[in-house]
């Protein structure tokens, strides 16, 4: 019997690449942005939302190249 065939890896299209590269960096900067000092919320949120924008970044930077 033979084995089947490995799944075949689908790749997006460059609009596609682009605009999921685009939301991810945005939403990261924005969750950056957020994280400021000046900005409203304990030291505690501040830093969450300072992960939550260097994991999109970094998302973004993923999306990019995969």
């Amino acid at each position: 019997m033979d084995s089947p065939p490995p799944p075949q890896r689908i790749k997006d299209c460059p609009t596609c690449r682009i605009v999921g590269t685009a939301t991810f960096t945005t939403v990261g900067g924005y969750a950056l942005w957020q994280s400021r000092a000046v900005a409203p919320g304990t030291p505690l949120q501040k830093r969450m939302m300072a992960g939550v924008g260097v994991a999109l970044l970094g998302a973004g930077v993923v999306r990019w190249f995969n």
